[in-house]
């Protein structure tokens, strides 16, 4: 008869095992048991990266990917802007002429003239001054050494120390955490 039957609970799998790796006052983990925590513990702590956000230009000409090196910029750390011009294949559109404007509420902070890509694709260092919100402006205004209206896209920078948002992954390690603490500190006579 087992002295300390363990909860049921809904996230566990519980199977008798005859080959413990870990024995110590009656608490065995299997192998499997012990692999199995290792992979869940593995993908929650894969860092996350920020993707590239594609938006169409207000005619719908091209597509613009853009993002920036940090994911999240500081206030005086260098910065990256990366923007690709995108064709309807999403594939990189050759020879763009453009231009990059940079703002903060109603004032811009940063510009360029009209400038040309062979590649399609620009990385722009600049430095944000203060914490805040940034729009960027991106302007099209030739594809393929042909002059186009003026198509734009507007993008949304965060600039500063962001406060994360814990989500239902968050509460659901804080829960299980609790609940390993809970059975291994009666298992083992262990006190908090």
């Amino acid at each position: 008869m087992n002295r300390y039957p363990l909860p049921l609970l809904h996230f566990f799998y519980i199977s008798q095992d005859t080959s413990p790796i870990v024995s110590r006052n009656v608490v065995k983990v299997s192998a499997i048991g012990l692999l199995g925590a290792f992979a869940i513990m593995t993908i929650l702590m894969v860092p996350a990266y920020a993707d590239p956000i594609v938006k169409p230009t207000s005619a719908g000409t091209l597509n613009i990917s853009f993002e920036t090196n940090p994911a999240t910029p500081n206030p005086g750390d260098q910065t990256e802007l990366k923007i690709s011009f995108l064709n309807k294949q999403n594939t990189a559109q050759q020879h763009i002429d453009y231009k990059v404007s940079v703002t903060q509420g109603e004032n811009q902070v940063f510009g360029t003239p009209v400038t040309h890509t062979a590649e399609g694709a620009v990385s722009i260092p600049f430095q944000f001054q203060t914490a805040g919100t940034y729009q960027v402006t991106v302007e099209v205004q030739g594809i393929l050494f042909q002059p186009i209206p003026p198509e734009t896209a507007s993008f949304t920078i965060v600039v500063g120390p962001t406060v994360p948002e814990f989500g239902p992954v968050a509460g659901m390690i804080i829960a299980i955490s609790t609940v390993g603490v809970i059975i291994l500190s009666k298992k083992t006579q262990f006190r908090i």
